[in-house]
């Protein structure tokens, strides 16, 4: 079974959950079973990965998530951080379509954060004024330029509170 499978099944069941289970959109034997595979590998995942941790960082795992863009999601915290500056160079508010790359680069860049609220607040920070360069399209009267300089601003103190204490 892939891991997709997996997934398929588990949000199948999830899916019926949240709409209260309806009986005629209960999911089949196949997708329990898909999704038995995948509760117990996230079960074992977490398990192994915060063999050790404090309290509060185990409480912050959900547990499995499939990877839709691993170069983004598994990148470094110097490579997520240069990679955000080349997006924010590189935006031109004309896009059609969200993206969530900042974001998720932003998480990675603090992955280390020991304190959790503070890595929320500086992902908080670039996600936001990012959402503001990407959608001055909509707004043309408007100078783009100070928008990518906030987010820029934003990126600089997420560097500065991320950076290792050494």
């Amino acid at each position: 079974m892939t891991a997709e499978d997996a997934a398929s099944g588990s949000f199948a069941v999830e899916r019926w959950d949240d709409m209260c289970f309806p009986p005629d959109q209960e999911p089949s034997e196949d997708e329990y079973a898909a999704a038995e595979v995948w509760w117990a590998a996230s079960n074992a995942a977490i398990k192994a990965c915060c063999e050790g941790w404090p309290d509060e960082k185990r409480r912050q795992v959900c547990g499995l998530q499939l990877l839709h863009d691993p170069e983004v999601e598994l990148a470094d915290r110097a490579t997520a951080l240069a990679r955000m500056r080349e997006i924010i160079q590189a935006e031109d508010a004309q896009g059609e379509f969200r993206d969530n790359r900042a974001f998720f680069l932003a998480l990675a860049a603090t992955a280390e954060v020991p304190d959790s609220s503070k890595a929320q607040q500086l992902v908080s920070a670039v996600t936001v004024a990012y959402s503001s360069l990407s959608l001055a399209g909509f707004h043309p009267d408007e100078p783009i330029e100070p928008k990518r300089q906030a987010v820029l601003a934003a990126i600089e103190v997420l560097e500065a509170g991320s950076a290792p204490l050494n």
